[in-house]
């Protein structure tokens, strides 16, 4: 079970015990409006990623459930959505890949606005790989609070008829800085430095306290610093090299199946093994 404290409330994965009552929250009459029929335990049986809010004495004030489809949309195919969105509103950078529907949210109208928000930055925190959560409504229902501060409405093409759903999205850089990777410069040092000392201290101590600048300044062509950027700060900081001792390492590591870490022949014929032959033992006669 993954749970983040914050705040007022817990988030946990959902699960059908702490599935919380739509009716305590908001009324089944206005859900059934939202979102048409629904089964919130179906839901966090089948959801790609379903989150619970919890308050400080257990008890459930929220969830979301998140699909890789418009799960609660059956005017829009579950297959072909992304043909569909790109038909009607274009962006094609919205993709099955990067991109996941909301299709659920409920919240007890007192910390609705918390749990809004700290469940959407959970579920971008714990799935890096999605830039962008999708939601549709019917074309009768308004955007509801809290989704108005994380949503907005993406409009359709113009010249196409009248989609069955209004489409709005919520980016990932509103609550996950968007990085930027480029080459390190030495100027980098005092950014990287409390980065550093949060992991461990021991670095500073075994190789100084510019030890950082210096694996930066010492770049060359066989060696590259890479620095991950947000806000105009460096916040990581990665070091490569092709200056490798393989014949060290294959001493240590099964290599055999990765051609000893060298570039195939001119024949593209797998390399030879670096380690040399082990004796076969002799059997009597």
């Amino acid at each position: 079970k993954t749970v983040a404290d914050i705040a007022m409330c817990r988030l946990q994965r959902a699960r059908r015990a702490s599935s919380p009552s739509p009716a305590r929250s908001v009324t089944a009459h206005i859900l059934g409006k939202r979102y048409g029929r629904f089964d919130v335990t179906n839901m966090i049986e089948n959801a790609t990623l379903g989150i619970t809010a919890v308050d400080g004495e257990g008890r459930a004030i929220g969830y979301a459930a998140f699909f890789d489809y418009p799960a609660l949309t059956p005017a829009i195919d579950q297959t072909s959505w992304p043909e569909w969105l790109v038909e009607t509103h274009g962006h094609p950078e919205f993709t099955p890949q990067n991109s996941l529907w909301l299709a659920f949210f409920v919240a007890d109208h007192m910390y609705e606005g918390e749990v809004a928000g700290n469940i959407l930055r959970t579920a971008f925190t714990t799935l890096p790989e999605v830039d962008v959560f999708l939601l549709s409504l019917p074309p009768d229902q308004r955007l509801f609070a809290p989704m108005r501060q994380s949503f907005e409405f993406v409009p359709p093409l113009e010249g196409v008829a009248e989609p069955p759903c209004k489409l709005h999205a919520c980016p990932r850089g509103l609550y996950i800085p968007n990085l930027r990777i480029r080459a390190a410069r030495v100027e980098d040092h005092d950014d990287l430095v409390p980065v550093f000392n949060q992991q461990s201290e021991v670095l500073s101590a075994r190789y100084g306290e510019f030890f950082i600048a210096e694996v930066i300044a010492a770049q060359d062509a066989k060696s590259q610093a890479l620095v991950a950027e947000a806000d105009g700060h460096a916040i990581g900081l990665m070091s490569l090299t092709s200056e490798i001792d393989v014949r060290l390492l294959d001493e240590y590591f099964e290599l055999e199946s990765f051609d000893g870490l060298l570039q195939p022949g001119p024949d593209s014929s797998p390399a030879l093994p670096l380690r040399p032959p082990q004796p076969q033992p002799r059997t009597a006669e």
